[in-house]
């Protein structure tokens, strides 16, 4: 329908047109936000119950790389009483640096702190004999127990928070809408009722030769484009 068809209609026809649309979006929406407050209260529950588990391993697997991380301490003061060559400094350096690492592995954890010992062996330094080593090696290994529960139940939440969020903003949208629908319903059936003049402003100056809307939008905008130069 071209602007000159669609001038053509009469405005009470129009008026009915868009009320019979506003009308069925009303009629239909209440069941589709339904259904999704419904899909919105199972997300929320999920994603309290996945937090709650992220929440109950997490401060374990914390106070865990807290005590695997007590030998680099140790090792840190232990090689200070020895003269390192500048080599043997840089590589001890790098691997405690990666041990202190929550993105290490359990794994290669061992293997650094093998290749350390190994190191300061040389300088007749025994790094078993520290007094934190066994406790960072029992944490490490209570680790390598906890990590792959600790990994599950942070994705479990993500997801399940992620799923939750959308649901959230699925239902707020829908919300919206209908709000918006309902405004719309009253304000046509009040025009309906009453006239169009006040909506006709636009219409009647254009068949009179006048400028449209929008023109006069756009001569606005240059307006105060050459006033800002």
């Amino acid at each position: 329908m071209t602007p000159e068809d669609l001038l053509r209609v009469e405005p009470k026809v129009l008026a009915k047109l868009i009320l019979h649309k506003r009308e069925r979006i009303s009629h239909s929406l209440p069941k589709t936000i339904e259904s999704v407050a419904a899909e919105k209260h199972t997300a929320e529950k999920l994603a309290r119950r996945s937090r709650d588990v992220k929440e109950e391993i997490e401060p374990k697997f914390n106070n865990l790389l807290k005590e695997r991380n007590q030998i680099v301490l140790s090792i840190s003061d232990a090689v200070l009483s020895v003269e390192l060559t500048p080599e043997d400094n840089s590589q001890i350096s790098e691997l405690v640096s990666e041990m202190e690492s929550d993105k290490t592995t359990s794994n290669r954890y061992l293997q650094k702190l093998e290749k350390i010992t190994n190191i300061c062996s040389k300088y007749n330094l025994d790094i078993e004999g520290l007094e934190n080593y066994n406790i960072s090696v029992k944490a490490n290994q209570a680790l390598s127990e906890l990590a792959s529960d600790y990994e599950k139940a942070k994705n479990d939440w993500n997801e399940n928070e992620s799923h939750r969020r959308r649901l959230e903003s699925k239902f707020t949208k829908l919300s919206t809408n209908l709000k918006d629908s309902e405004k719309a319903k009253e304000f046509w059936l009040e025009k309906i009722d009453s006239n169009f003049d006040e909506l006709l402003i636009d219409a009647k100056r254009v068949a009179d030769g006048g400028p449209s809307s929008r023109q006069i939008s756009r001569n606005r905008k240059q307006t105060n484009g050459k006033r800002r130069i």
